[in-house]
């Protein structure tokens, strides 16, 4: 990894990409999701509990999509605009450049992270739930961050249109979060039930929900934990794999 091009990644993906915008936007949504907690009385009948399972749902979806949104654009924007032949003459690997941006995306994931903590901790105050959700907040959502960022880093690399990578990313995210909506259906047949055994996104909002329900256990832990583990590392692999692929518009 070079510093120098991490540094210029990060810049680019606050500044120029516009993540600076997009981490205030997820600040006023988390503003008015705690708004909505103390005040709307439909919500206030809600436990506590419930609403810091909505509120980590939120934060880990919006964080994913932001990510994996500047991670499908990393690459594919620098060939649309005929940058990468520029970052492919200098000194520096194909497998520096790809980690340099993974990583600059990551960073913006953790700083959303830290936006939306303060969030977590005002709709948890009066409770013992704070560690709790500060822990689910920094664990399993950047198990799934550095998952799905892998892949839509793939896919910048694969890709030729910025628009088609994004759309793109944003379809795998939707058809891995789907199944945790649709859980009633998807318990009805043994393949469904698969998914939901395997699904990423399932196991970290099923690990959400025991944890603040003190309805777990060290078997139930290490079940959800295994899937977004090895998606995380099978993701992160291929990515590394991949960035040998990297090339100039019209060479693949």
């Amino acid at each position: 990894m070079n510093v120098s091009m991490l540094k210029k990644e990060l810049s680019e993906n606050l500044y120029d990409s516009k993540g600076i915008w997009m981490i205030v936007a997820v600040s006023l949504i988390f503003s008015t999701l705690c708004v909505l907690a103390t005040t709307i009385k439909e919500v206030t009948a809600y436990s506590q509990t419930d609403i810091l399972q909505y509120a980590l749902k939120s934060e880990a979806l919006l964080i994913l999509l932001v990510c994996m949104t500047l991670g499908a654009a990393c690459f594919v924007s620098e060939r649309e605009n005929n940058t990468l032949e520029s970052l492919l003459l200098t000194p520096v690997s194909k497998l520096s450049l790809t980690i340099s941006k993974y990583l600059g995306v990551l960073i913006v994931g953790v700083i959303l992270m830290l936006t939306a903590a303060p969030y977590i901790l005002a709709i948890s105050a009066g409770s013992d739930l704070s560690i709790k959700a500060l822990a689910l907040c920094f664990g399993p959502i950047m198990l799934l961050l550095m998952a799905f960022t892998a892949v839509s880093v793939i896919l910048s690399v694969m890709m030729e249109n910025s628009k088609v990578s994004v759309l793109i990313s944003a379809l795998c995210l939707a058809m891995l979060a789907i199944p945790s909506f649709m859980s009633s259906i998807f318990k009805t047949s043994s393949l469904g039930r698969l998914v939901l055994r395997i699904d990423p996104i399932v196991c970290a909002f099923e690990l959400f929900k025991q944890v603040l329900t003190a309805t777990f256990s060290a078997a139930s832990i290490i079940q959800n934990l295994l899937p977004m583990v090895l998606f995380a590392v099978c993701a992160t692999t291929a990515m590394l794999i991949f960035s040998r692929q990297i090339s100039l518009k019209g060479e693949k």
